[in-house]
């Protein structure tokens, strides 16, 4: 179940709950044993009715995180496919690399500084 909900975390008086059985979960197998008892009880979907106000600001909250969220995935997503695509072409982008750059302070992963080789 979805909605607000009282005590989701414990310095937080009221916040929006995606999956309720999510969070009971976690606090079951995360927190201490003596805390568990507690947020149980005092973890409740709010059943009243909450000013309009602090209703619409939360319903642009909730947009707005809902759209970051699926531009985070669309990012991540497009960097596993760059990742990808960096370790296939590797070869091809070090031959470039050399050609192109020619430089000696490179060591196929980073840049190794004069003063770093005199550490050794």
């Amino acid at each position: 179940m979805k909605g607000m909900y009282w005590h989701c975390h414990h310095d937080e008086l009221l916040e929006w709950v995606y999956d309720k059985k999510e969070r009971v979960d976690y606090i079951k197998a995360n927190k201490p044993k003596s805390e568990v008892k507690t947020r149980l009880k005092l973890f409740k979907k709010v059943k009243g009715k909450l000013p309009k106000e602090y209703e619409k600001a939360w319903e642009k909250t909730r947009e707005a995180l809902e759209k970051a969220r699926e531009a985070w995935e669309a990012l991540e997503k497009a960097r596993e496919a760059w990742e990808k695509a960096r370790e296939k072409y590797k070869p091809q982008i070090e031959k470039l690399h050399k050609k192109e750059c020619g430089c000696k302070e490179w060591n196929g992963e980073e840049i190794v500084f004069e003063e770093d080789l005199k550490d050794e």
